[in-house]
């Protein structure tokens, strides 16, 4: 993530806390689809990496608490090979050339989160405003 990336999602972190409390449910499913499509951009580019049984082990889970909605992403030790998560970090060389997995998954979906998390407070927003949104109605920047 580039540093003005960071400072991006920093500032729309900021303006989720002004959001109305309905928005929780939308960010919920934002987070968890991003979370799904980077699991399965990670898996993929690991499994192309002949650590088959390392890209089955990535998962995520959702916590939640304290007014956050956090995921955390990665290879899940309890499963087979998952503890081979050092090799997106290895540091290079014949037999450990660094694999960058997660890291690019990340990067790739990074876009698609934050516009979801964009729709997710205008449509609270539009919800505690005017209700919910109805078949056919016009969402942000033309999104149905």
């Amino acid at each position: 993530m580039t540093a003005d990336g960071f400072d991006e999602l920093l500032e729309l972190s900021s303006d989720l806390r002004g959001a109305p409390e309905a928005a929780a449910r939308n960010v919920d499913k934002a987070l968890k689809v991003t979370s799904m499509h980077i699991k399965k951009d990670w898996a993929q580019s690991a499994h192309r990496s002949g650590l088959a049984g390392y890209a089955a082990s990535v998962d995520f889970d959702m916590e939640y608490g304290g007014g956050e909605i956090a995921s955390d992403i990665g290879p899940n030790l309890d499963r087979n090979q998952g503890s081979f998560g050092f090799v997106e970090d290895a540091p290079g060389g014949v037999l450990s050339a660094p694999q960058h997995a997660g890291r690019d998954a990340l990067e790739a979906n990074e876009p698609d989160f934050v516009r979801g998390l964009e729709i997710a407070v205008f449509d609270a927003t539009a919800e505690a405003i005017t209700g919910p949104l109805g078949a056919g109605e016009i969402g942000p920047k033309g999104a149905a």
